[in-house]
């Protein structure tokens, strides 16, 4: 195997100059620059970097490489992508060679990033492997991945194996801050520590950047089309279906029933359902076999569950009725056309902030609750949010408020007390 295919700068340090993904971002207006970016990534550890397909983790790998070689001997940073090694021993194998390699070349190896690595059957066998037996000496391993739960189990069985520093980092879709910063990095500056208050004066330009964000969500590479375009082209669309689909099918699960169970979910969409329900609403006949889609998706980071929390016994029921969303509104828009069918926007923007709640502890739950009348996203230390996409805020959406000590409701556009524009909230979290 011809390891230095895919590592030029080896022969050139330059060479990372014209890589691939390194010259793509020199195309797009608007680059974002991930404060994991900043990470020092130490020998001696091995780091996770969990998101799903087409986000930017192979980008922020090359960066990573960019950033490093300005201190590091060529030879001594090693990447590959994991797409085309079909098993821990060829791991193994490709790892032994390039130890043998910094031999030969008299380098010290300093880091390892394998892309996609959960690709690999029981590639944390192959990574304990190389620890135990010290092939390569104090690396630091950077490991990226679509399946978020394969990596976390992976790691998992590296005991004592990961260094005082290892860590898992999330690579997800940008929130709407992070949005705000990377479109128009003045205005974030300018406004970034802002008070509510003060924002009030001020939010003009973000309810226009909230409707654009309501188109792109989060993705750079769509973001960056739909301003060429102002359109999304619909490549884009294929590009991320066929990711999803592709991942489906590794997993021999089949593409019309996913149809079936996603289309399900979007006209339930923001609405407490049983797999039950969701089976029974399409042809799929098992509430099993809902079940395990929704695990599916889950893991690929495309959708997450919402748990009903019951607020007089401070616990949360698994076994209640659960709300569904997706990670990011673009996500919904792909699935829409495919299915031919619309979702309402409220409940996008109620997804939107349910996804912005997510990602702050991403291995945590969200939840909801209903008491009096249903409230969207409820704490353990008794906050509250109600979303209410819409111009006029009745005394009916505080119904629950007495049972918490914090309780917001999210409108489109009011303020007022207790009361603040989604796009201010979600700008100011």
């Amino acid at each position: 195997m011809n390891i230095s295919i895919l590592n030029p700068w080896w022969e050139n340090k330059e060479a990372i100059h014209n890589d691939k993904h390194i010259k793509e971002l020199s195309n797009f207006k608007y680059v974002y620059h991930p404060s994991m970016l900043n990470e020092k990534f130490e020998r001696g550890s091995v780091y996770t970097i969990r998101g799903p397909r087409q986000i930017g983790k192979t980008t922020f790998l090359k960066l990573v490489i960019r950033e490093k070689l300005k201190n590091i001997p060529k030879e001594g940073i090693f990447y590959w992508s994991c797409d085309n090694i079909n098993s821990k021993n060829e791991l193994i194998g490709l790892i032994n060679e390039y130890a043998d390699y910094c031999r030969v070349k008299e380098v010290k190896p300093e880091f390892i990033l394998l892309d996609e690595i959960t690709n690999i059957e029981e590639w944390q066998k192959a990574i304990k492997f190389v620890v135990d037996n010290n092939i390569v000496e104090g690396i630091c391993f950077i490991l990226t991945g679509s399946n978020a739960i394969d990596l976390k189990k992976g790691t998992e069985r590296l005991p004592g194996r990961r260094g005082k520093h290892g860590k898992d980092i999330f690579y997800m879709p940008l929130t709407f801050r992070e949005y705000v910063r990377m479109v128009n990095p003045a205005w974030f500056e300018e406004h970034k520590a802002d008070s509510y208050n003060k924002l009030r004066y001020s939010s003009s330009k973000l309810k226009i950047l909230f409707e654009r964000y309501l188109i792109t969500g989060g993705i750079p590479l769509v973001i960056n089309e739909y301003e060429l375009n102002r359109e999304i082209p619909n490549y884009i669309y294929e590009l991320y279906y066929s990711w999803i689909i592709g991942d489906i099918l590794k997993e021999r699960k089949n593409e019309q029933t996913l149809k079936e169970i996603v289309k399900s979910i979007l006209i339930c969409y923001s609405t407490p359902i049983s797999w039950d329900s969701l089976a029974k609403r399409s042809s799929v006949k098992s509430h099993l076999t809902v079940s395990s889609y929704f695990e599916l998706l889950s893991n690929l980071l495309v959708i997450f569950g919402c748990f009903f929390f019951d607020v007089s016994h401070n616990n949360v029921n698994y076994n209640k009725n659960k709300k569904i969303y997706f990670y990011d509104p673009f996500i919904i828009e792909m699935f829409s056309k495919k299915l031919n069918l619309s979702v309402d926007k409220g409940k996008i923007v109620e997804g939107i902030v349910a996804s912005n709640i997510k990602q702050k502890n991403i291995l945590e739950d969200v939840y909801f609750t209903k008491i009096k009348k249903e409230t969207d996203f409820v704490f353990r230390d008794k906050k509250a949010i109600e979303v209410k996409y819409q111009n006029t805020i009745s005394k009916e959406d505080f119904a629950n408020r007495s049972y918490f000590r914090d309780f917001k409701v999210l409108s489109k556009n009011v303020f007022e007390k207790n009361v603040i524009p989604v796009y201010v909230y979600l700008f100011l979290e």
